[in-house]
C-alpha cells in the first residue's frame, strides 16, 4: 500500500512539471507550436515519461485546464456560492491569459463549450436546489438545469471572445440580476405545468 502511495506521487510530481513547463512555454508561443521534445527538456522528464501520462501536447493542455480552471469552479462553487465562485474562475482566466487562451485556442470552441457545459452543469443544479429544489418531473429537471447553464455559458464564452477585458464582477452581477428569482418562477411554472388536470379537457 505505502509502495503505491509513494508511486501515486511520484506520478502526480511528474504531472504538475509537464503542466508547469507547458504553461511556461504558453507564454511565448502558440500550442500548437509546442512540442513534447520541448516539455521532457525544460523539466528533465523522458519522453517515455510524458507518453506515460498523456498521448500528445494537447491532452496535457486539457488536463491542466481540467485540473486548474474546472477545480476552482467546483471548489469555490461549493465555498462560497456560484456568483463568486464564477467571478474566482474569471479572475484566474483573466491573470493567466496567455495559459487560458493557448488551452482554449488547442481545445477549439465547440471543446471549450462542451467542456465548461459539463463543468458547469453541476454547479446550475447545486443553484437550482438551493433555490428551493426543481420541478417535480425529471424532464423539466433537466430542461431548467441545461437551460440556466447554456445562460451563464454564453455569457462566459462572450467574454473571452472579447478579450476578457470587463471586469467579472461586473459581468456576474450582470448575470444574478438577470438569475435572481428567473429559476424559481421557472421550476414553478413547470411544476404547475405538470400538475395533475393541467392540460386537460382542451380541443
Amino acid at each position: 500500500m505505502a509502495h503505491a502511495t509513494a508511486e501515486e506521487h511520484r506520478h502526480g510530481r511528474a504531472r504538475e512539471a509537464l503542466a508547469a513547463a507547458l504553461k511556461a512555454r504558453l507564454r511565448t508561443e502558440p500550442l500548437d507550436r509546442v512540442t513534447v521534445t520541448e516539455l521532457t527538456r525544460d523539466c528533465g522528464l523522458t519522453r517515455q515519461a510524458f507518453y506515460y501520462h498523456f498521448p500528445d501536447v494537447r491532452q496535457l493542455a486539457v488536463w491542466v485546464f481540467e485540473t486548474e480552471v474546472a477545480g476552482r469552479v467546483r471548489a469555490f462553487a461549493s465555498e462560497l456560492g456560484w456568483a463568486d465562485g464564477l467571478v474566482r474562475l474569471m479572475r484566474y482566466m483573466r491573470d493567466n491569459r496567455s495559459s487560458t487562451l493557448g488551452v482554449l485556442d488547442g481545445l477549439g470552441r465547440s471543446g471549450l463549450e462542451r467542456f465548461l457545459f459539463g463543468q458547469m452543469r453541476p454547479i446550475t443544479e447545486a443553484v437550482m436546489d438551493r433555490e428551493g429544489g426543481g420541478p417535480v418531473r425529471a424532464q423539466d429537471r433537466v430542461l431548467v438545469v441545461d437551460f440556466y447553464t447554456s445562460a451563464v455559458l454564453a455569457v462566459v464564452l462572450r467574454w473571452v471572445a472579447d478579450g476578457m477585458v470587463e471586469h467579472p464582477y461586473r459581468v456576474v452581477g450582470d448575470l444574478e440580476i438577470m438569475l435572481h428569482g428567473a429559476m424559481r418562477e421557472s421550476v414553478r411554472r413547470l411544476d404547475e405545468r405538470a400538475a395533475p388536470g393541467r392540460g386537460q379537457g382542451r380541443g
